[in-house]
């Protein structure tokens, strides 16, 4: 319960900064009270941020790169969470390699 009304004081109180400045917030647009809201690509919650699942299963469905391009596409997603993996950059270093203009594609 004691989450909820520090949850309410703060909303007052942006609420009333964005009044005080005149800016205005689209309420369609708005989630308040929420457990967990999706940020760019994240969930955002009390016990931190977290990737999207959507986005997760997206990248282990991904079918194996074919050639340059298709592997392009997918380091571009991946990259997009690699805040979540440990050791994203060395995981991916050799991947990489492969997109270099001189690589050979086997």
């Amino acid at each position: 319960m004691a989450n909820v009304a520090v949850h309410l004081q703060h909303l007052r109180q942006v609420l009333q900064v964005m009044r005080d400045n005149q800016l205005y917030a689209n309420l369609k647009k708005c989630t308040f009270c929420a457990a967990e809201i999706p940020v760019l690509g994240s969930y955002v919650s009390e016990n931190g941020i977290r990737a999207d699942p959507e986005k997760i299963e997206a990248i282990c469905a991904w079918p194996t790169p074919q050639d340059q391009k298709q592997l392009r596409q997918w380091l571009g997603l991946a990259t997009y969470l690699h805040n979540y993996s440990k050791n994203f950059a060395s995981t991916v270093r050799p991947l990489s390699q492969i997109l270099k203009a001189d690589a050979t594609w086997s």
